[in-house]
């Protein structure tokens, strides 16, 4: 009989979500190398609003020591507006605190992927489009510019917490392409929601303007599978993945 290997055998991957795990088991499973899988919990969070912050964050270390029971290889905290909501720099304190109590399972932040993105990709400028309120977006600028990168524009498009797996692509496609053409002087477009569609338009935006995109999925994956170092990425999948594919 030939020797069935288990899902996962190659790379499980925690991942602590504010909301459920829609959008993200998909496009993790658009990119991931054969043998790789998630491990997802949520902490129920209701809203971008300081309240409902706290709460995820009361959550987080229980949340770090569940999957770190479970023996992932990796903990990925994937929400940003938590974290940019603390201030410049908060990122550092919570992967501080995740390390406490990951068991030396390797964790990661969502922001700091991103950044991880940027700095891969030689981009200092950016043009973000996001699904955020203005407070919101002014949070992460002050923590993204903290960082020693500037934006061309943060551009937003009209959202409900609950229902930002049903913003159309091709909203999020004309929002980027608008904010291009009045703002043109960017180095790659940062869509920063694991929640939204971003994944679908990432090939197309990048054909019309030959910049890279960064899919705010396709950030946390790829640091997670560079810690691991997981390899066998298909190509196709944009400028940023395309350069660790093979």
């Amino acid at each position: 009989m030939q020797h069935l290997l288990l899902p996962g055998w190659r790379a499980r991957i925690g991942v602590i979500s504010p909301t459920v795990l829609e959008r993200i088991p998909l496009d993790f499973q658009r990119i991931a190398p054969e043998g790789c899988m998630i491990c997802g919990i949520t902490t129920g969070m209701g809203g971008w609003a300081g309240n409902q912050y706290g709460q995820a964050l009361a959550q987080l270390k229980e949340s770090v020591r569940y999957l770190a029971a479970r023996k992932v290889d990796f903990i990925l905290h994937v929400a940003s507006p938590i974290v940019v909501a603390q201030g410049p720099g908060y990122d550092r304190v919570l992967l501080a605190e995740m390390a406490e109590v990951s068991n030396g399972i390797p964790c990661g932040t969502t922001i700091r992927c991103a950044l991880d993105a940027f700095a891969e990709l030689g981009a200092r400028r950016i043009l973000a489009v996001t699904p955020f309120h203005e407070t919101l977006n002014g949070q992460m600028r002050a923590f993204v510019e903290a960082e020693g990168y500037s934006f061309s524009r943060i551009a937003s498009v009209p959202a409900h917490f609950d229902f930002l797996q049903d913003i159309p692509p091709d909203v999020l496609f004309r929002a980027a392409l608008d904010a291009a053409a009045s703002n043109p002087d960017f180095d790659a477009i940062w869509l920063p929601s694991g929640q939204v569609p971003a994944v679908e338009v990432v090939r197309a935006l990048e054909a019309r303007l030959g910049k890279p995109v960064v899919a705010q999925n396709h950030a946390d994956f790829l640091a997670a599978f560079r810690t691991l170092g997981v390899t066998g990425i298909a190509l196709g999948h944009g400028m940023l993945l395309d350069r660790f594919a093979g």
